[in-house]
């Protein structure tokens, strides 16, 4: 399935952006932005590859280029627990801040590793580690150009220092899963639908979005695909609602709405057809 191809938008003057997310609210996603993020609040599941864990406040994981990735809040996922809501600061840098040649260089050595390392994902584990990069995320935003870049690799070598890591997936993910043609119909449609999968969408508004005419759009992705939008946006609901059945203690009507869908017997129907199995099924199976 389609993953949301995320584009960091970064200020005029640079391509290493920190960010401070209050909450999570984005589905499974990637981008091409090595990303490393410190979890300031709260608790819950991080989806990074083909990896999941949990994760808590202080944790500090690397995110390789064009990694998927998601995190489901503890709070989100059993809201009935009166759990504090997570939140995190991640600093987001693009791969071309790096020499084309940089595996060649013998001065970026322990830097390539540890890029090519976060392909994996990677959870750091050394103690005050949290408390250092905080400080030092604060430090980079106030700078910018080439001493901006010294506070970036100064990071990256406080990381490449440490040794008591945890790798999250399985499997590498790199250069090759990253779209080719952004602005493509078809990966602007997958982008429209994964921004608004829990929303009412019609034909028109994604149309407007990918600016086609909705007729000629639906033959054009159909031909592409070998299915239909709505198809693809099924898909994507059923997706989210078998994390949530996996990971949280929401009821079968909760995940259906949290999931896109305000009529449960048709959450039902939708999930059967796609998974063969109805989604109290899922979640019984899954738990065994």
């Amino acid at each position: 399935m389609a993953i949301l191809e995320r584009k960091i938008i970064h200020e005029r003057t640079t391509l290493c952006s920190r960010i401070v997310y209050p909450k999570f609210v984005l589905p499974r996603h990637k981008h091409a932005e090595y990303e490393i993020m410190l979890f300031t609040h709260g608790n819950g599941k991080q989806f990074v590859g083909e990896g999941v864990r949990n994760y808590k406040e202080g944790d500090v994981v690397m995110i390789g280029s064009n990694v998927p990735h998601l995190h489901l809040c503890n709070a989100k996922l059993n809201p009935d627990a009166g759990l504090e809501k997570s939140s995190g600061i991640a600093l987001q840098f693009h791969p071309t801040i790096f020499p084309l040649s940089i595996d060649k260089l013998p001065d970026y050595l322990p830097i390539y590793e540890l890029l090519q390392k976060s392909q994996y994902g990677i959870h750091f584990l050394d103690k005050n580690l949290y408390e250092e990069l905080l400080q030092l995320f604060e430090e980079l935003e106030k700078v910018e150009h080439t001493v901006r870049l010294i506070h970036l690799f100064q990071i990256l070598e406080r990381l490449c220092q440490c040794k008591n890591t945890n790798i999250l997936s399985d499997i590498a993910y790199n250069s090759s899963n990253l779209l080719k043609e952004t602005n493509e119909p078809v990966n602007r449609v997958y982008t429209y639908l994964f921004n608004h999968f829990k929303d009412k969408i019609s034909l028109k508004e994604i149309a407007d979005y990918v600016k086609q005419n909705p007729s000629a759009l639906c033959r054009y992705f159909k031909q592409r695909t070998d299915k239909s939008i709505f198809q693809c946006l099924a898909e994507i609901r059923i997706e989210h609602a078998c994390k949530l059945l996996a990971y949280s203690n929401l009821t079968v009507a909760q995940i259906a709405y949290e999931s896109g869908y305000n009529f449960v017997p048709h959450f039902i129907t939708q999930f059967e057809k796609i998974t063969k199995r109805t989604p109290s099924e899922y979640r019984l199976q899954i738990n065994v």
